[in-house]
């Protein structure tokens, strides 16, 4: 009797630790943001309403500069993913700090009927950090604003000219 008493206690605590989620899965506590932008890779320009998505929880939608922000992320390594009808998806990873914004900076999309061979443009220079807000900006200007990709210029809307 006691020795199929212990088998069971083992059986039972084998399946009570194997039905346990790894540390970190459920329940994560610590989120953080990640910003970039859009932009077809043939002419550098943005693409309004891409679906951005890390898994399948955390998704939005590119605004008409390309610009998307996705916030309570978990931290960690995490996958970006851009979708746009038309298009190739891509994908870039990123590593999500807690409290932190994560910068996947240009997702460059290939149309789907580019013929084989033809070249894509090269992606746009990495813009500079915004100065930091003075005590004078208004309360309503917040840090993300101040990290959103579609804050930066785009060569598009400075109308230079894209480069070669």
């Amino acid at each position: 009797m006691q020795r199929t008493l212990v088998i069971a206690l083992l059986v039972l605590t084998a399946i009570g630790s194997s039905c346990s989620p790894p540390p970190n899965v459920v329940g994560v506590q610590s989120y953080g943001t990640v910003v970039g932008r859009v932009l077809d890779a043939t002419t550098n320009r943005p693409i309004p309403q891409a679906l951005v998505s890390v898994g399948s929880l955390y998704t939005a939608n590119a605004d008409k500069e390309g610009g998307f922000v996705l916030t309570g992320v978990p931290i960690g390594n995490q996958v970006v993913e851009v979708h746009a009808p038309g298009y190739t998806f891509v994908s870039k990873r990123v590593f999500v700090v807690q409290n932190k914004t994560a910068n996947a900076r240009y997702l460059r999309l290939v149309p789907a009927a580019l013929p084989v061979g033809e070249a894509t443009l090269p992606p746009p220079g990495t813009p500079s950090p915004s100065p930091a807000p003075s005590a004078s900006a208004s309360p309503a200007a917040s840090p993300a604003a101040a990290l959103s990709p579609s804050a930066t210029p785009s060569p598009v809307a400075t109308g230079s000219a894209p480069p070669r």
